[in-house]
């Protein structure tokens, strides 16, 4: 299939199409220092972000700081370690001090002006990265989308007429369209996977625990959210989380992980059997199932006989997460209503209609139980299980909200149904990642979810790279 005519034009000189490994690999050899890199990646910016949308702030003063010391590093022999001199940026919603963190909105029910680094980005800083931009991202963060009140919509590299998908929807941008090899994010519901999906990345939600990776501030409840980053193949995800080794599941793959050939994979082509949700996308699954179809000399494939997952979790976590956001709207003056990006305005409008927060809230963790339960007997026959990552084919990046609402309904969704609105839901944080498998209609990537066990990170991504291997998928560069 070929890709959209449309697309962005305008392709990265050789630093920019470089991977973390590449970079670190050029850095040992002192080929490259990390001042020529930012200034590529500052370059490349400058170039395509007025057609994508995907950074909002820029730290180029402390960026060239960071990257001139990481230099005097690498001159002296003693990096910090692999991610030293990595250009990378942080989403909307990921503290920085001297940038503000909006989470997308006008209005300021989520402002803040942080003393304070979120986890995940100090932890890179420690280890050399080299920040330089603040991310976009879908307001509020719980929808599937890349339209912002804030900034616009945030376009997709692989044809500009297309959302990016969110919630990380900068950092799915700018990954695919080569502004750095690594920008951070965070996933409860899909938020770094489903846009990896649209942007033909790679991101994956590790297994839930403490520590950088663990928990981000706000959400939606019983999602199991963490923190991770947005990278152009898996194996920059493996080169990023090596230097993470004393956490839990982030031991590097190679060591003592069970080979790919002969795992037992489980194909999920109905995840639902609810009305109101819909299955996956005939566009979807036909590419899903050819890129199965590949796979099937590398595992033992069997599709799974009946569906995992119960459609009432999605509206229920939709209404428990955005009765937050009317309880801020009603203590706070009238007029932030009317800032609210559409979208927003009316999903508070129809979750206040469909009745108690507190009884969503008891519905998605009784919910969550069920599909624990669910999973870990699934997962007795089964050492991974695939599926579709987003349900139906992308949507135009300027979509107004009232047309995409009757859009994903005509297609047998209901409206809160959302691109994945079964990624985030399992007790116990199992780990799952997003390897892009085909092109839509419109040459926007469709993505396989690849799930496994909770703590066999090392397992998900070593079956990823197999899959990346045999499916062959070539970045939009």
């Amino acid at each position: 299939m070929n890709r959209s005519p449309d697309r962005l034009a305008v392709p990265p000189d050789a630093i920019c199409r470089m991977s973390a490994r590449e970079l670190h690999a050029a850095y040992a050899a002192r080929e490259l220092s990390p001042v020529e890199v930012l200034d590529a990646v500052l370059s490349r910016a400058e170039r395509v972000d007025p057609v994508l949308s995907a950074l909002y702030w820029r730290f180029d003063g402390s960026a060239r700081a960071a990257a001139v010391a990481a230099e005097r590093r690498w001159l002296r022999g003693e990096p910090l370690g692999r991610l030293d001199g990595l250009p990378i940026t942080a989403k909307d919603n990921m503290d920085v001090p001297g940038a503000p963190t909006y989470l997308g909105s006008r209005t300021n029910l989520f402002t803040r002006r942080p003393t304070e680094t979120d986890p995940l980005v100090a932890a890179f800083l420690d280890r050399g990265a080299v920040l330089f931009a603040k991310s976009t991202m879908v307001e509020t963060g719980l929808f599937s989308g890349s339209f912002g009140a804030l900034y616009g919509p945030v376009r997709n590299p692989w044809n500009p007429a297309k959302s990016a998908g969110g919630s990380t929807s900068g950092g799915a941008a700018a990954t695919a369209a080569h502004i750095g090899p690594v920008h951070l994010g965070t996933d409860g519901g899909g938020s770094l996977r489903s846009p990896a999906a649209s942007c033909g990345c790679v991101a994956l939600k590790a297994t839930a625990h403490s520590g950088p990776f663990g928990h981000p501030p706000g959400g939606v409840p019983a999602s199991r959210g963490v923190r991770g980053f947005l990278s152009r193949d898996v194996d920059d995800q493996i080169f990023v989380l090596g230097e993470f080794g004393e956490f839990p599941g982030f031991a590097e793959p190679a060591a003592g992980a069970r080979p790919v050939h002969g795992l037992r994979v489980g194909y999920l082509p109905a995840p639902t059997a609810d009305p109101g949700v819909g299955g996956v996308h005939p566009v979807v699954r036909t590419a899903v199932e050819a890129a199965l179809d590949r796979l099937a000399g590398t595992v033992r494939l069997e599709e799974v006989p009946e569906p995992l997952f119960e459609g009432p979790m999605w509206e229920a976590a939709v209404t428990a997460a955005f009765a937050g956001v009317a309880r801020s709207l009603d203590a706070g003056p009238p007029e932030l209503a009317g800032r609210l990006h559409p979208v927003v305005g009316e999903t508070v409008a129809r979750v206040r209609a469909a009745g108690s927060a507190d009884r969503a809230g008891e519905e998605v963790r009784r919910l969550t139980a069920v599909h624990g339960r669910r999973l870990a007997s699934a997962f007795e026959r089964y050492d991974l299980l695939v599926l579709a990552c987003n349900y139906y084919p992308s949507f135009d990046a300027e979509l107004p909200w009232h047309d995409e609402c009757a859009l994903i309904e005509s297609l047998g969704y209901g409206w809160t149904s959302g691109a994945c609105p079964h990624i985030g839901w399992v007790d116990g944080g199992p780990p799952s990642v997003s390897v892009p498998c085909g092109l839509d209609l419109d040459g926007v990537p469709i993505g396989l979810l690849i799930a496994g066990r909770p703590g066999a990170d090392a397992d998900v991504l070593r079956a990823a790279r197999r899959f990346e291997e045999v499916l062959g998928f070539t970045a939009l560069f």
